[in-house]
């Protein structure tokens, strides 16, 4: 009787695979956006976040603490694909439970995270 359940459950598994593999492979078509040389550096609001970008596209930026979106989506400055970005958050801003995360973005190109910090 086991040896039954278990061939009927592998039955019943391979037939959902194609679903599952599809649905995965429909969230990974976009690239990353990639950085090189990231380095982040600051406590409590502020932040220095420098890197490069290879990419010739326009870059953006946006902060959140995962509820809140702390600084809208903004244009990030590059010279000859480099970066240094200073990020300044009011203390009342801050989560007292909760991460801040920088997200760079690309058009077509799904989202690069960086968390800048971690409050508990």
């Amino acid at each position: 009787m086991k040896k039954i359940m278990a061939v009927v459950l592998c039955v019943i598994i391979s037939g959902f695979i194609p679903y599952i593999s599809t649905a995965a492979s429909a969230n990974s078509n976009k690239e990353q956006v990639t950085v090189q040389n990231l380095s982040v550096s600051g406590t409590k609001g502020n932040y220095v976040v420098k890197g490069i970008f290879a990419e010739g596209k326009d870059v953006y930026y946006t902060v959140e603490d995962g509820h809140n979106e702390l600084i809208p989506k903004k244009k990030l400055p590059l010279s000859n694909h480099k970066f240094s970005l200073e990020i300044h958050l009011n203390k009342e801003e801050l989560p007292k439970n909760g991460t801040i995360i920088l997200y760079f973005s690309v058009e077509g190109k799904e989202p690069y995270s960086v968390v800048l910090e971690t409050f508990s």
